[in-house]
This record gives structure tokens, C-alpha cells and sequence, in this order.
């Protein structure tokens, strides 16, 4: 029987055993203890025996996730202020021993507490997708650690036997016994050839690491089983070649459409095809390794084939199109965890490097698009079939975080979309109208990437790689809580002038807060009162709400706005506005630009189609939108400042993202992308005429924006907008840059060429705001053109106007010269008051610090309240206070999570390791006092 520990709160009965020196060179002695064993999916293996859990304490406890430490030595070890951390957090053990040769089991729960009969619970759980568990002693050293990879339910990981340098996965897990007791998982078979790209045909050579196994393979999609159809065991190479010739078999399933539209139609000739193979090592008694799934794609001219990353899905043939089960057939329609079906995923760079392998969950995504032959796929990463809970890999070059810029390579779930709507036309409708506005950092958008898509190794055309708006997207841009996140998406219901909701994150109380706190307030508050419109810019994120508007409305979505909106706010701990949290994390309402498809024209809307007057309920071209849809844009247009901030920002980017040479180029991007793959892609999917769609958004492109002007003009004009004219903006860009409005007038910002002298075109009655921003060295000393002296001026033009910003060496008189340049317009603006801001438009997220400082003031010798040493303030200095006061210094713990005064024990100002060896000298009785004593 194992020796299970029993751990004490208080350490006397110890004491009185061991002396003082002789626990704390026990202590050192850490190469006696192992981290032996842990479990990250505990689904029925062993109750924690929490009878405090509200909801598992009366059976027993939770079935937590367990980490198991071997004292390996003859002698008790002390593990007071030994510290367990994983991948994000650091658990502090309490006072207690281990006895020899003995056994602890520490609760991986996220309790962070020690129940009634001595448990330990940790403050982190376990991922099953795998990660590193360090032990620590208490001066910061790595006793031991231990590194997973995925785990299964109730697997676990460990040492061979107690304490060897030998890890074996469990199927059967020897908490509290001897692990030479466990049931070891088969090993996989080792394969001669990873899956990828080849020139020419080889043999591959299967070998098992278990010599009572047998392999066992498939190359049809489905998991091997013994004697099953298309199974076949293992006894000698397998040829794996091209596979030119071979019929189609997948591409051959009609029931595939349920679009009268789109039919199912016969590919136009033969289908390029990998070979899939799938294999596993199973022993006579049943048990059996992990199902290992490679695709091989063989072809003389393999390497340069492909101009896109290729990714290979393999399932069951049933999954996809079994009548009853299968996913792709007249099934597509059904939603939900009941209608996904496990499959595994490849996906290889252009050259075929592989990015990443591993099994996921696959469904059918999308809304209407589900109806078509050629249909979008939703893959999820999944610990449940035995991999990676997330796909780690860059899949988005140059995709980062919000606030702190961080590269994003993880990802839990990925859309392979179809273009939705955009299928049989220009494809890259959505994409397209992302990346014209994916820069402007205060609006959500999906980032995109073309592949090609092989299903059980036939190839299945383009499609592009998105990012899913859930609360994992907000998680991993905002680096959010994202069980605090309420996500809804607005729908109609009957009659069509009611509004319900789709509540994807949250509960029905997220949208009734809305309704009621937005729509309701403004229907029984006049907006044209400011008090009104402070309160409303408490509740939704304006500057967001007002740039989405401006793209949907420029895009010229008719699948909007009574489809296709989604709203999102983080749920602040006391319910209200903070502007000073972080972006995205102060409370209110923003708005993600989702399925634009309907945009740049798609099924036949002109270019001239007055979008603007759509999204405010107004009738365009014999159709019109739900008064509940328009209801929010139409009200808040009726005050002043909003207004004016909406067609100022629409003219900003008119002036920048949306001027036709700029969208033209984006345009040509795309085409350039997708025409090297697009001839085989048709022939898959012979339903359309792909170069002439192209050309007819490339012609939106260049007409959009002049509509677009005289909409705003005719929808305006009682509103004091009286025209347009030109504002040229001129500066030495060597010393600073000019802002005007929401943008930067910067090379960098998408649609500026010269930002020495820049023009653009703005509505004559709106005031614009212009700014001087130095560059260090430099300070603004004037304008020229306009009237003002502070570096920002808010003015009403009635004509063309001329503005220079002239910036000098900071500290440095310089004379001013002559202005040279005349102003076209007659008369010099005058300068308007700049509205007053309750909140500063795109606020840019401060990282937070990740060095620990260790610089303090001064202190007293005995400051009043604080006792030296006592830098966990328990009240006493003891071997918890030298474990911290370790982590600090490591920087794993931060200075707010510390005593600060009590640390700094020989009063010179600084925590360093001066006052660490006073800690130890103190600890072991070398000393009986602090310094600053």
C-alpha cells in the first residue's frame, strides 16, 4: 500500500521531531522528489473528496484534475513554501511533510484552498491538451517538472515506475498505489513517411513499438477495426503513388445540394487525389494505441502544384454523406454538438511544410450557404478526441493581439468558408470588404486566408481559412474573462417590426440589458438633449458603432441590417461603464462587421444603390428594412454630434480606404492570389464565370464613392451639409504628422501616398477637427491657413482650403518665414469650440508591465503595523515568507502581491538578495533579527 501523506496546517508536532537546521536541509534535498504521476481529464477515476462542493460534495466530491509528488527518500521532506505552477499560474504549498517513500496528491481543482481533511486544491486546473508542471522549492530552484503532451479521459502521465526517468500514458491511472500497477497505453505505430508533398511514388514501411501488437490500416477515411470492410492488416510496405487515373468518388455523391438553384453537377473531368491512411496497433486483448491519420499527396510536379496552404480532412465516409448521419447531405441544415462528427486535419504550407496535425470536431457552418453543393466546414480543436485543445500555429501571418501586439498562433476553432453568398461569383466578396477596413483597430473583423481543401484525399476546391466570432475570438484578441462576455445577434421575429435575439455568449438578461439600457431609453428619451446622448455613449462603444455603419453602408450590404449583426460588450464586476479599463473591457456595446457578401453589388444591387437611406428604414429599389433593424442608426443621426462624427468619419475614409485606386489594388491582391487556383477550382465547381464577376466589383470599386457623396449630401442637406470641398493638409513629415478627424494622415494608413501634402474631400456646414502631432525632439509652433494656436483646431470651410503645420526643434527659437503658398480659399476658416469628449475616441490599450520592479522608498526601521520579514502579511515571518519573497525576486510574483515594507529587511531601499540571505540567515537561526530591527 502507498503511504498517503497527511498534511498539517501548523508545523509543531514537527518541531518537536526534527530540529530546525535539520528540516531545512531536508528541504535541499530536492532530488528526492519527483513529480510521479498526473491527470488532466479525471472523468470517473477518483473523487476529490471535497464534501464542501456545492455541487459534488455530497457524492464525494469532483472528479478535479490531480498532480502526484514521491518522496523517494528515507527521510520526510518538508514542503512548506515548495510552490506547483503550470503553464499560467503558481500554487504555494502550506505547511506540510511528506513522509518517506510516501505519496501526495495534490488537487489540480482551482479551489486554491485546503479542505477539512487536509487536501490540498491548487489554484490552477490541468489542460488535456498538455503543458509543463514545475516544482519549485522554496528558494525558487526546479526540483522536478513534468511535461504532457494531450491526454484522453481518465489517462494519465507518469513515471514507469516510482521515481524512474521513464514516462509512460496510462489507460489505467495508480493514484495513491505503485505505478508499476498501471495499465500502459499501446504505442502508436511509427510510420517511414510523414504525410505531405512527394515527387515520386515510394514505399512506406509501418513498424509497431509494441511487439504483441498488430497494425491494422485504412485508406478510405474510416478507423481500423479488425475484419471490418476496408480494413486490411499490416504485413508488408505499402506502395503509396500517384493516384492519376483513380475514379471519383466523393465528387460523385449527388445528394450534396438542397439549393434548387445550385444542383449538384458532375466535376469537369478527373479530380486530383491524395492517398489518406490511416493506422493502428492494437493487442489481442483489444487494447489499442492511438488511430495515426497521414495524407500523401504524389505528383511529378507536387512541389509547385499549389500556389495556397493545402489542408486534408479525413472522416468516415458516413460522417459526410450517410443518409442519416452524415453532415453534407440533406442534413446540412441541422446545427448543434449533435451534428458534429469526429475527423482529423493537416495542414501544409504551399512548399509542404506541415503547420500542424491533429484530430478535431468538423461541422457544416453557415446560414443560407448550407444549401449549396460546395458547402463551408466549422473544425474545432477538441481534447475530447484525444489531441490539442487549440491549433497551435501561426495560421494568420501577422496577426496580433489587441492592446499588447503579440503574435496570435493558437487558435480553438476555424472556419473553412465557401465565400457564403459570394459561391458561384467573384469569391472574395466578405474577404474582400474585411481587409479594406481590417485596420482600423476599434471594429472586429475576421482575419481570412485562402487554401485548398482535400476531403478523404480528393480535392474539394478554395476556400478560405476564418477566424470564428466567439467568445474564444474575444479571449484571444482582448485577452479577456470570456466567461464575463455577452454576445447576441439581433433577428426578426413575426411580425417582422419585433426584434428578438440569438444569444450566442450569455443569457437572456445580456439582451434584455440592452433593450432596455439602449433601444427603450432612446424611444422614451429625446436624443436631441445631451444629456441623453452622454448617457447613451456610456452604454455602446460610438466610434465603433458609427465606423462599422460607415463600412456596412459603403459595401452596400442589402443583407443587413436586419440580418447579420452581431453585438458584444465584457460584463464589468459591478455592471457599469469603466473608461478606464482597458479597450473592449469598459462595458459597453460594440458591433463585429460579419457576412458582407451581399455587398459590391452581389445579385444585381447597382453601385448607385443608396445604402444610406436603406440603413435609416427608408425605401430603396422596392424593398426596406424592419423598423426595429433601423431603429438605433435613424435616432442617434437625429443628434448633432453624432452626426457630424458620422459623416466626418465616413469622409475619412472615403478620402483613404475607400478611394477607388486603393480598393482596386486590394482587388488586384485577391486576384492575384486566387487566379493560379482558380481553373481547377471551377472545373470542381463548374456553376460560374469567375473573371467577369471580378470585373464587375472592380467596377463598383471605381463608382461607389462618388454615390456614396451625393447620398450623404442628399440625406443631410436640412442639416445644415451644403457640398464638399477640398482640405489640402501640408507638413515637414520629418518632424511630425497631421491628424484630421478619426485618421492619421501617415504613409502608413491604407490610401495615403504623400502625407507631406495631402488632400481630401470633406462636407462643407460639418466642422473638422484637425490635430499636430511632434515627433519627439520637435514641439508644434503654428499654422498656417487656418486660425488657432493650440496643435488642435475644429474650423467650418465653405471652399477649398490650404493648411500648413509647422513643427520646430523642441527648446530651440526658430524664425518663422514668410508663408509662401496662398490659400484658394477667399477667407481664413474660423476655428469652432471642439466639442467636449466623455471618453477618447480608439483608445489604445497600456500593456501591463511584465518586469518586476524592485526599487522602493526608503523605510522606517519599523514601519508602524508591518513585520519585517512577514511579506505574505499571515502575521508571522516563516519558510511561506522566503518562498515568496524567492518568487518575487524571480518575477513570478509581482509587487502587489507582496508586503513591499516587509520585505526590504535591511532598510537600503531596494528588495534584492541582500534581504533574500537575511531571509535564510534568519530562517535557520543564524541570526535572530533583521538589520532594520
Amino acid at each position: 500500500m502507498k503511504k498517503v501523506l497527511v498534511c498539517f496546517l501548523a508545523a509543531i508536532m514537527l518541531m518537536l521531531i526534527i530540529a530546525p537546521n535539520e528540516v531545512f536541509q531536508i528541504c535541499a534535498q530536492t532530488r528526492t522528489l519527483y513529480i510521479n504521476e498526473v491527470m488532466a481529464a479525471n472523468s470517473k477515476t477518483i473523487r476529490d473528496g471535497d464534501i464542501e462542493d456545492k455541487n459534488e460534495g455530497a457524492n464525494g466530491g469532483e472528479y478535479s484534475d490531480w498532480i502526484e509528488i514521491y518522496n523517494s527518500s528515507e527521510q520526510p521532506v518538508d514542503l512548506t513554501a515548495y510552490t506547483l505552477s503550470d503553464s499560467g499560474a503558481t500554487w504555494v504549498f502550506p505547511q506540510c511533510t511528506i513522509q518517506p517513500k510516501g505519496y501526495l496528491l495534490v488537487w489540480a481543482s482551482d479551489k486554491n484552498k485546503v479542505s477539512k481533511d487536509g487536501q490540498l486544491h491548487t489554484n490552477f486546473k490541468l489542460s488535456a491538451s498538455g503543458e509543463e508542471i514545475i516544482l519549485r522549492s522554496p528558494n525558487g530552484d526546479i526540483v522536478d517538472s513534468i511535461k504532457y503532451e494531450s491526454l484522453l479521459d481518465d489517462q494519465s502521465y507518469g513515471r514507469k515506475y516510482d521515481g524512474s526517468q521513464q514516462f509512460e500514458v496510462f489507460t489505467k491511472a495508480t493514484a495513491l498505489e505503485d505505478n508499476a500497477k498501471g495499465a500502459v497505453l499501446v504505442r502508436e505505430p511509427i510510420l517511414s513517411k510523414s504525410g505531405g508533398f512527394y515527387t515520386e511514388a515510394f514505399d512506406l514501411i509501418i513498424t509497431s513499438q509494441d511487439s504483441e501488437a498488430k497494425i491494422y490500416y485504412t485508406t478510405d477515411g474510416s478507423d481500423p477495426i479488425p475484419e471490418a470492410s476496408g480494413t486490411f492488416q499490416y504485413t508488408g510496405s505499402i506502395k503509396i503513388k500517384s493516384r492519376a487515373g483513380d475514379a471519383n468518388v466523393l465528387s460523385m455523391v449527388r445528394n450534396i445540394s438542397t439549393d434548387s438553384w445550385n444542383s449538384w453537377k458532375e466535376p469537369k473531368g478527373e479530380v486530383f487525389k491524395g492517398t489518406t491512411l490511416k493506422t493502428v496497433a492494437i493487442k489481442d486483448d483489444g487494447s489499442k494505441s492511438k488511430v495515426i491519420t497521414h495524407t500523401y499527396f504524389v505528383d511529378s510536379e507536387m512541389d509547385t502544384r499549389y500556389t495556397l496552404p493545402v489542408i486534408s480532412i479525413v472522416t468516415d465516409f458516413d460522417n459526410l454523406f450517410d443518409s442519416k448521419i452524415g453532415i453534407y447531405t440533406e442534413n446540412s441544415l441541422k446545427t448543434g454538438e449533435e451534428w458534429e462528427r469526429p475527423a482529423h486535419v493537416e495542414f501544409f504550407e504551399s512548399n509542404g511544410e506541415l503547420g500542424f496535425s491533429q484530430n478535431i470536431g468538423l461541422r457544416i457552418h453557415g446560414g443560407y450557404s448550407r444549401k449549396f453543393p460546395q458547402k463551408s466546414f466549422r473544425i474545432y480543436a477538441d481534447g475530447q478526441y484525444g489531441d490539442l485543445g487549440e491549433f497551435k500555429y501561426e495560421i494568420f501571418p501577422g496577426l496580433t493581439k489587441n492592446g499588447n501586439g503579440k503574435k496570435m498562433k493558437s487558435f480553438e476553432r476555424l472556419i473553412l468558408r465557401n465565400t457564403g453568398n459570394d459561391w458561384n461569383s467573384a469569391y472574395m466578396r466578405d474577404e474582400l470588404m474585411q481587409s479594406l477596413i481590417s485596420h482600423v483597430n476599434i471594429l472586429d473583423t475576421q482575419a481570412q486566408r485562402p487554401a485548398i481543401l482535400f476531403l478523404n484525399g480528393e480535392y474539394w476546391g478554395v476556400y478560405y481559412i476564418r477566424e470564428r466570432y466567439d467568445k474564444e475570438y474575444l479571449e484571444d484578441h482582448y485577452n479577456l474573462d470570456d466567461d464575463k462576455v455577452a454576445i447576441i445577434e439581433p433577428k426578426q421575429i413575426s411580425p417582422a417590426q419585433h426584434m428578438s435575439f440569438d444569444i450566442q455568449q450569455g443569457t437572456s438578461e445580456d439582451a434584455d440589458a440592452y433593450t432596455n439600457e439602449v433601444i427603450n431609453y432612446l424611444k422614451e428619451n429625446s436624443i436631441s438633449q445631451s444629456s441623453t446622448y452622454e448617457y447613451i455613449k456610456t452604454k455602446i462603444d460610438i466610434d465603433n458603432y458609427i465606423i462599422y455603419n460607415v463600412a456596412e453602408i459603403f459595401f452596400g450590404n442589402t443583407d443587413w441590417p436586419a440580418n447579420n449583426v452581431v453585438i458584444w460588450k465584457y460584463r464589468t464586476d459591478d455592471g457599469k461603464y469603466n473608461p478606464d479599463a482597458p479597450y473592449g473591457l469598459d462595458g459597453r456595446w460594440r458591433w463585429m462587421l460579419k457576412d458582407t457578401d451581399f455587398g459590391f453589388g452581389l445579385y444585381n444591387k447597382s453601385v448607385n444603390h443608396d445604402t444610406l437611406k436603406y440603413a435609416v428604414g427608408d425605401r430603396v429599389e422596392g424593398t426596406s428594412n424592419p423598423e426595429w433593424s433601423t431603429f438605433l442608426l435613424k435616432t442617434l443621426l437625429q443628434n448633432d454630434e453624432f452626426r457630424n462624427k458620422f459623416i466626418n468619419c465616413f469622409a475619412d475614409q472615403l478620402n483613404t480606404a475607400f478611394i477607388p485606386e486603393r480598393v482596386l489594388e486590394v482587388i488586384n491582391e485577391f486576384e492575384a492570389i486566387l487566379t493560379p487556383e482558380m481553373q481547377e477550382h471551377t472545373e470542381r465547381w463548374p456553376y460560374f464565370k469567375w473573371s467577369q464577376n471580378v470585373k464587375a466589383i472592380k467596377n463598383y470599386a471605381m463608382n461607389r464613392p462618388s454615390n456614396i457623396v451625393q447620398f450623404i449630401k442628399n440625406k443631410f442637406a436640412s442639416n445644415g451639409v451644403t457640398g464638399t470641398a477640398n482640405i489640402t493638409l501640408n507638413t515637414d513629415t520629418t518632424r511630425g504628422y497631421l491628424k484630421i478627424n478619426t485618421i492619421d494622415i501617415k504613409a502608413s494608413t491604407p490610401g495615403i501616398k504623400n502625407p507631406d501634402s495631402w488632400t481630401g474631400l470633406y462636407f462643407t456646414g460639418v466642422p473638422v477637427t484637425i490635430s499636430a502631432v511632434a515627433k519627439e525632439g520637435y514641439v508644434f509652433d503654428h499654422w498656417e491657413g487656418v486660425v488657432g494656436s493650440s496643435e488642435t483646431v475644429t474650423f467650418n470651410h465653405t471652399d477649398n482650403i490650404n493648411i500648413t503645420a509647422v513643427f520646430k526643434k523642441d527648446g530651440i527659437p526658430e524664425l518663422t518665414p514668410t508663408p509662401t503658398q496662398t490659400p484658394t480659399s477667399t477667407s481664413t476658416p474660423t476655428p469652432t469650440p471642439t466639442p467636449t469628449q466623455t471618453s477618447t475616441p480608439t483608445p489604445t490599450p497600456t500593456p501591463t508591465p511584465t518586469s518586476t520592479p524592485t526599487s522602493l522608498p526608503t523605510p522606517t526601521a519599523s514601519p508602524q503595523g508591518v513585520i519585517l520579514g512577514d511579506v505574505n502579511s499571515d502575521g508571522f515571518f516563516n519558510s511561506l515568507d522566503f518562498g515568496l519573497l524567492r518568487m518575487y525576486l524571480l518575477g513570478i510574483k509581482g509587487e502587489n502581491e507582496i508586503i513591499m515594507s516587509a520585505g526590504d529587511v535591511d532598510a537600503n531601499g531596494d528588495i534584492d538578495s541582500i534581504d533574500f540571505a537575511y531571509f535564510r540567515l534568519r530562517l535557520i537561526g543564524v541570526i535572530n533579527k533583521f538589520p532594520a530591527e
